[in-house]
């Protein structure tokens, strides 16, 4: 009999590969990494320049990969007094590739997969995934770190989502029971969102870097609420909040976790590595 792995198990299996490969290529090259965490939709981006690892000669950066996860809780309004809270698990890949030698400007592309997650409407419960998103932007580090200085990074990411979502739409007898038969609604859940950012921090011991971020968002949002076709958008459309990356082996890894208090809520961790 043919095995079947959910698609939610694939993403995972992905993200966990892609962390495997970074640590190999993190353990086989003279390379050195250093990095701020996005909360979705995006993921670590170079915020504080490394020229190559501890004695090694200057060096611009040639190119960033990284792995990520995100989780985000928001509320979205659809109009007419109908709104639904909403959670995600999502999971990308990412490469960043820079304008300068100095890596103060950078494009960023990636994609990946929402693995699961809930649209809670009234007395409904809507299951989120399997899904698809991908993103774009640019990176641009305004202010270096000198001396008491923090740096200073904004970005600009664009991002789609397009993702099933898991209805319920058995009839409910009198007695409470429901009819027989009826296959549950997979209505698709389709959201654009233009996400501008800003981000200070400064790195000790050339080690740890903590740090804060503001955004702010918007975009559209489609899908069908109880039957009908609607387009929302977020109450939220901002995020504040902070977080603290690492730099190990000499530099050569880095990881990051974020969480955001304010806005649209969430948490994000992930990892990457620099190539110079």
């Amino acid at each position: 009999m043919k095995k079947c792995v959910h698609p939610s198990h694939r993403g995972v299996r992905t993200l966990a590969l892609t962390a495997s490969l970074l640590l190999y290529y993190c353990a086989a090259s003279p390379t050195a990494a250093h990095a701020c965490g996005a909360a979705y939709p995006g993921g670590p981006v170079i915020c504080d320049a490394r020229q190559g690892p501890p004695g090694a000669s200057s060096a611009p950066t040639i190119a960033r990969i990284a792995a990520s996860y995100a989780f985000t809780s928001t509320t979205i309004l659809f109009g007419d007094g109908r709104r639904a809270d909403l959670t995600r698990h999502a999971v990308f890949g990412s490469v960043q590739i820079p304008f300068t030698p100095s890596g103060s400007l950078t494009a960023q592309i990636g994609a990946g997969g929402i693995a699961g997650g809930t649209l809670v409407h009234g007395a409904a419960r809507d299951a989120i995934g399997p899904g698809f998103a991908a993103f774009t932007g640019v990176a641009w580090r305004v202010v270096d770190a000198r001396d008491a200085l923090p740096f200073v990074q904004l970005t600009a990411t664009l991002s789609a989502t397009h993702t099933l979502t898991r209805t319920d739409d058995r009839g409910t007898r009198t007695d409470g029971t429901t009819s027989p038969g009826a296959q549950p609604e997979t209505p698709r859940f389709t959201a654009l969102d233009l996400r501008v950012g800003a981000i200070a921090g400064k790195t000790f011991a050339e080690v740890f870097t903590p740090y804060v971020t503001a955004r702010a968002f918007g975009g559209p949002i489609a899908w069908r609420f109880d039957g009908a076709e609607v387009t929302g958008t977020d109450l939220y459309k901002y995020q504040l909040g902070g977080g603290l990356s690492l730099a190990l082996f000499d530099r050569r890894l880095d990881v990051f976790a974020e969480g955001i208090a304010l806005g649209e809520r969430g948490i994000a961790a992930g990892l990457g590595t620099t190539f110079f």
